[in-house]
């Protein structure tokens, strides 16, 4: 084997698994990112998720994120990304972004900009309040009913 081919093979099994930092998102579909490692940026890269089948999730990566790049061939054209590292700088927060779960019985659990959207074709159970436009479910009420003077009492 030549310098080059031994050299060529180190470089391919280097590039195997890398660290790097998200310096670009695409919100296609699939998502894609550009990764920083090291000198190299890379093309644009699948994102991984945790699952993509029935069951599936869109929660893309944001830019700065730490992440995993792993290539087989050792091509980081080839590569994908299949996890966001924690390591400190990054602190995984739902809220700055986007957070989709989609669940096989038609279940939609949403959460972007500070709302929540749940959709589901049962019922919802919810420990705590539920606010709408400002109205208590707990403790609303409602003006007199006609049997006497004020408001109903909260319901019980």
């Amino acid at each position: 084997m030549s310098d080059f081919d031994t050299q060529e093979n180190d470089r391919k099994l280097a590039n195997i698994a890398q660290m790097g930092v998200v310096e670009e998102v695409k919100y296609s579909n699939p998502p894609k990112a550009r990764v920083r490692v090291g000198q190299l940026l890379t093309g644009w890269l699948r994102m991984g998720t945790r699952r993509a089948g029935d069951a599936h999730e869109s929660w893309a990566y944001s830019v700065g994120e730490e992440v995993l790049v792993i290539s087989t061939s050792g091509n980081m054209a080839q590569g994908v990304i299949v996890c966001a590292l924690a390591n400190g700088a990054n602190v995984a927060a739902a809220a700055a972004g986007k957070f989709k779960t989609t669940y096989p019985g038609g279940e939609i659990i949403e959460i972007a900009g500070g709302v929540v959207t749940i959709t589901a074709p049962g019922n919802v159970i919810v420990k705590g309040d539920v606010i709408a436009n400002g109205i208590s479910l707990i403790n609303h009420v409602h003006p007199g009913d006609g049997s006497g003077p004020g408001d109903t009492g909260k319901p019980s």
